[in-house]
């Protein structure tokens, strides 16, 4: 007999989550598109608000982009006069949110947060507790995994292959 509730596998999970992020992006796409936003610029737009006085470099490790992709971002959001840049010697810029920027990131929390609410109508206190403790945890463990997949394995014994025995073609 089956459970009524299997646990999912990792696999399983990770559609899951890719399908709530996907529902969610497009959601929160869809109604930011009304004040001429998208969501990496509201999270950039949200980062520069949250981290004063940051680098480049900070706020693409803060919003999950690479330095090339923060750069584009906070330099459209310069030229729409949300964001401000100073260099302060070096080669690093520094970027402070205008008071424009300012009243928009508080209009796209609103939407955004108008979208979650609607999201998660259905989901209880306690499992909305539950999520964002899994949710952690998840984000917690990331770095060590990454950082285990990035170390080289030790290498393999080359050992022949059995006659007949492909295996070692496909690179299982």
């Amino acid at each position: 007999m089956t459970e009524p509730n299997p646990v999912p596998t990792g696999i399983e999970v990770a559609v899951l989550l890719r399908r709530a992020q996907l529902r969610k992006q497009m959601a929160c796409e869809a109604e930011l598109a009304h004040v001429g936003m998208t969501l990496p610029q509201w999270g950039m737009l949200l980062a520069v608000a949250s981290l004063p006085d940051s680098s480049t470099h900070a706020l693409a490790r803060f919003t999950g982009q690479s330095d090339q992709s923060a750069g584009a971002g906070v330099a459209r959001l310069e030229q729409r006069g949300l964001l401000g840049r100073r260099s302060e010697g070096g080669r690093a810029i520094l970027h402070r949110i205008t008071p424009a920027g300012e009243d928009l990131v508080r209009r796209c929390d609103a939407i955004v947060a108008g979208v979650m609410d609607q999201l998660l109508a259905g989901v209880s206190d306690a499992d909305l507790r539950v999520l964002a403790a899994s949710l952690i945890a998840i984000a917690e463990a990331a770095p060590s995994v990454a950082a285990a997949a990035s170390t080289p394995a030790p290498p393999a014994r080359a050992t022949p292959p059995v006659r007949g025995d492909i295996s070692g073609l496909a690179g299982n």
